[in-house]
């Protein structure tokens, strides 16, 4: 590798680390009190641990092309300042020489982009849901916290009092029964969970049964305890729903055409599948077509220090959130929304390219 390489390289990687670290741990403090719902669960300390790493690729692939942008203009704009840019370019060395490596470090994160894009980050939140579904079963007392990490469907809930999500008082319940499309109701002037059993002081339910015959009154059953005694996993049998795992946000790439695949018997995607798999190619591109940004606006070859570039490169940044943000808003129309996913990509190549050769022409 040429020495001019591994210096350009050095300082980009540097700097281009340095952003994504401060990333993750704005990302984390974002997700602190996520984080402190589900260890305030009763979940051991390393499943809190891994819970907690497990939202970090949740914000690479957006994460990854910012720090790629900062870091080029900030190496450019620092060869500028210091005049390296205009030593290099009388020594010889065209602008081709100088943007060749930060184009190869665009593609290499590209590639490290589609691969948490497409692989890791799918496999990681359902790694991570599969984990709070697996505490609510165990404690069923954590779905009813204010804001819980679960939402429940087809449910209603109210609660006086929680504790540590291991005692709660005066807990009202009302589930809709799939299998007959009818509600059961539970009342409990006090729940605790002791190890694996739940104990209910003032227990009532009301549920009903299909009756005998097709004509006729409809059968309830009414029991009321005044102690009762059961696992925790027995009142948490109607959160193992898997339907989620098989969302295209919980799939991996592979998976998703598979499933496709095996929906159609031949190989055609639907319009979601195109919509998801549109949206992770276009922030794998989006590592390559920032760093690109950086390279072309974050050059200055005048003597008079101008904020032209920089305004170029938030601007077409904040271009490309804008329509990233106005796809994922239309998913319900695939088709413009794909569009919308992959339109900016071609627009920031033509601007980056038309700048870089305005460079080269000696204008800025």
């Amino acid at each position: 590798m040429p020495l001019i390489w591994r210096y350009l390289l050095r300082n980009f990687f540097q700097v281009f680390l340095l952003c994504v670290a401060s990333f993750v741990s704005i990302l984390i403090v974002l997700r602190f009190q996520d984080i402190a719902r589900f260890a305030t669960s009763g979940a051991p300390k390393l499943k809190v641990l891994l819970f907690t790493l497990l939202q970090i690729p949740h914000i690479l692939p957006i994460a990854i092309p910012v720090s790629a942008l900062i870091a080029a203009i900030l190496l450019f704009q620092r060869l500028s300042t210091t005049h390296e840019l205009t030593a290099f370019r009388a020594c010889g060395l065209g602008l081709k020489s100088l943007t060749t490596p930060l184009f190869f470090a665009g593609l290499f994160l590209m590639l490290i982009n589609f691969t948490i894009a497409g692989e890791l980050s799918p496999r990681c939140r359902g790694y991570s849901k599969s984990l709070i579904y697996e505490i609510a079963m165990s404690n069923p007392l954590f779905v009813l916290q204010k804001e819980s990490l679960i939402k429940l469907k087809n449910a209603f809930f109210d609660i006086g009092v929680l504790k540590a999500n291991r005692y709660a008082e005066d807990v009202l319940l009302v589930v809709k029964n799939s299998s007959n499309g009818r509600l059961t109701l539970m009342s409990a002037k006090q729940l605790a969970l002791k190890g694996d059993l739940l104990k209910g002081e003032q227990v009532a339910l009301i549920s009903s049964i299909d009756p005998k015959r097709g004509e006729g009154f409809d059968h309830l059953v009414i029991e009321n305890q005044a102690e009762m005694i059961t696992k925790a996993s027995n009142l948490s049998q109607f959160l193992q729903s898997t339907d989620w795992a098989m969302s295209y946000e919980y799939l991996p790439v592979r998976m998703i055409v598979a499933h496709d695949y095996i929906e159609k018997q031949h190989f055609s995607l639907g319009r979601s599948a195109r919509e998801e798999i549109a949206r992770r190619i276009s922030l794998s591109l989006a590592a390559l077509t920032f760093t690109l940004i950086g390279t072309a606006f974050g050059m200055q070859i005048s003597r008079n220090r101008s904020k032209k570039g920089i305004c170029w490169a938030i601007g077409l940044a904040a271009f490309y959130l804008v329509c990233f943000i106005s796809a994922k808003s239309l998913r319900h129309t695939p088709l413009l929304s794909t569009s919308i996913y992959l339109l900016p990509h071609p627009i920031i190549l033509f601007f980056s390219l038309r700048g870089l050769k305005a460079i080269r022409q000696g204008v800025e």
